[in-house]
């Protein structure tokens, strides 16, 4: 019965995944005049690029009786919040449009109307639309130096092909077809939009297509300070490997006064070695600090998996929703990790209530995301967004969790359950924990955690900036070599850091390291939400209840998962490490 079970979880794997990636358009073939449908998609304001509309809430034109035929899309196109329908527009393969054939309607235009197209207009709105899979982005409208409000009627849709492919899309417009929209109209204002087409041959490949197609309103790629991020992960690296000389030659001389002490036993043992009877006491909340272990290595493996299809160039550099939509598989099919090392770490540490860890194990991460989730989801239905999922999407994601997420975190338990063996320590533990002694100011948690999260923080905070104006700007951001460079040293200066502070609190007699060891190597995840408040007030123009709800909100969700992921990275480097020395050393 177990085996039948992973066979249906591992084909509804497959299946998710195919909902993930769209049709190749490799075998898009067309013949001399053949219709080829073109989408349009959305509208979104230039500096909100999470506040996205149907295109049709202007009144361009549309269908009659406006039956909208809706495109069917994949799971990332839905989620980065693209809701394609079939449009007026008749762009056959490789026929010029031009004069009377390029017009698309007349739309009378009421006060109400107008005033939407000038706020849009105003706040820089933008359209998407899509031919052959090719997206085509422009302006709806510009304010010109003097204050008067025009509007883009006139589409001219340039096209190059190859063959029976098409190769290149883009769409422009001027300043002698466009038509001024007043503040005030005299009962209605009469609009006619017209569009042309023009095609070229080329000898451009297919297999070219891509990069023969930036988007026209992203930057062109970072100019990336080499300079500065080089100098940041040197001064790191220095600053990290001096950290861990002057450990290392601390612990020497520790183990040479040890030795030493051995031969004078009427000598009284100070430092860390004191704690020996009390340092592999386990932790309390035991469901609570497994299932942030079995989470955490999830999360790890989510963040190299998804950072490997980058570098390998799995993703297309403007297709976000792809990247969301593999990020929500690879998190549901390597759920069985979760489960497996939480069941695993409940067993060793003697938990005695496997049924509580698999529960925390399951909604320890989904639950607060579905909670920050709904609240944003329902601000964009309320404001008519398409950043709201659908209800079927909506099934279809609770289904994916329940079918594919649920079942391989309980197979994981049972696993990690069955396997699971004691903790292999070095040294006994006393029945009566020993007082932990008055402390210096420079060893009291505050400090320790400001310090454990601010040295990691500095060693990724120039890249940070690229990540952030390319996820909540309009900068493409493609070297994810360095991007990958980053999160490994973020990993070493984490690891390094918590160790050391690991070190320092045994020294001063604080056997409580454990739950220390994961709140030190997740402060990070403190410092990066408070460079977004940075970020939000100096280096971005967001605005407005929904977009800066959407950013404070996944920000949220994402520092969220790098505390559980750097709280399970900590936490196991310092038990290698307390582990390692307290074997060196020999106790009663």
């Amino acid at each position: 019965f177990f085996r039948a079970g992973m066979h249906f979880v591992i084909t509804l794997a497959l299946v998710s995944f195919s909902w993930v990636v769209a049709a190749d358009p490799a075998d898009q073939k067309y013949a001399h005049n053949e219709k080829i449908p073109l989408y349009v998609d959305n509208v979104v304001p230039y500096h909100n690029p999470s506040e996205s509309y149907r295109y049709y809430s202007l009144k361009f034109c549309a269908p009659p009786d406006l039956h909208y035929h809706y495109k069917s899309q994949t799971l990332g196109e839905v989620l980065q919040g693209s809701r394609k329908v079939y449009s007026l527009y008749v762009l056959p393969f490789a026929v010029n449009v031009a004069g009377k054939a390029g017009f698309l309607c007349e739309e009378t235009l009421g006060q109400a109307d107008v005033d939407a197209f000038r706020y849009a207009i105003k706040h820089m709105y933008y359209y998407s639309m899509y031919y052959d899979e090719i997206p085509l982005r422009g302006f709806i409208g510009e304010v010109d130096e003097n204050g008067r409000y025009w509007l883009n009627n006139h589409h001219t849709f340039k096209f190059t092909f190859n063959r029976d492919r098409v190769i290149e899309a883009s769409v422009h417009y001027d300043t002698k077809h466009r038509i001024e929209i007043p503040e005030k109209v005299d009962g209605e204002l009469k609009v006619k939009f017209t569009y042309s087409a023009q095609w070229t041959d080329t000898e451009v490949a297919f297999d070219d297509r891509a990069a023969n197609n930036p988007n026209p309103l992203y930057a062109e790629e970072l100019e990336i300070q080499w300079f500065s991020i080089v100098n940041s992960f040197v001064l790191v690296v220095l600053l990290t490997g001096f950290l861990a000389f002057i450990v290392m030659r601390i612990l020497k001389k520790d183990y040479q006064r040890y030795m030493a002490m051995d031969d004078e036993e009427d000598e009284d043992e100070t430092g860390w070695k004191l704690v020996h009877a009390d340092v592999f006491r386990l932790p309390e909340r035991k469901s609570l600090f497994s299932a942030i272990m079995g989470t955490g290595l999830q999360l790890l493996t989510v963040f190299l998996v998804m950072l490997t299809l980058a570098v390998v160039g799995v993703f297309y550099p403007y297709g976000r929703g792809t990247m969301y939509a593999a990020i929500i598989v690879i998190y549901s099919v390597t759920a069985v990790i979760s489960g497996c090392v939480s069941g695993y770490m409940y067993s060793a540490i003697g938990g005695t209530s496997s049924s509580e860890c698999v529960m925390t194990t399951v909604g320890l991460f989904p639950i607060p995301v579905f909670i920050i989730w709904s609240y944003l989801n329902s601000i964009a239905w309320g404001l008519g967004s398409t950043a709201a999922l659908p209800f079927g999407t909506i099934c279809a994601l609770f289904a994916m969790y329940m079918l594919i997420t649920f079942p391989l975190t309980l197979a994981g338990a049972k696993i990690g359950t069955t396997i699971a063996q004691p903790l292999d320590v070095p040294c006994r533990t006393n029945k009566v924990p020993r007082s932990i002694p008055p402390r210096p100011w420079y060893s009291h948690n505050v400090f320790h955690f400001f310090v454990a999260g601010f040295l990691p923080f500095s060693a990724i905070f120039v890249e940070l900036f690229y990540i952030f104006i390319s996820l909540w700007g309009h900068q493409q951001y493609t070297p994810y070599g360095i991007l990958y460079l980053s999160f490994v040293i973020l990993l070493g200066v984490t690891a390094c850091i918590n160790v050391s502070l690991t070190y320092l609190q045994l020294s001063m007699e604080n056997h409580e390291w454990w739950w220390l060891a994961i709140h030190s190597g997740g402060s990070t995840a403190f410092f990066i939400y408070a460079y977004c408040v940075y970020f939000m007030m100096v280096d971005s123009e967001m605005y407005g209840f929904m977009q800066l709800s959407f950013f404070f909100g996944y920000m949220l969700i994402t520092c969220y998962g790098l505390y559980i992921m750097l709280g399970a990275v900590g936490w196991a480097c310092s038990y290698i490490f307390v582990k390692q020395i307290f074997a060196g050393c020999k106790t009663d």
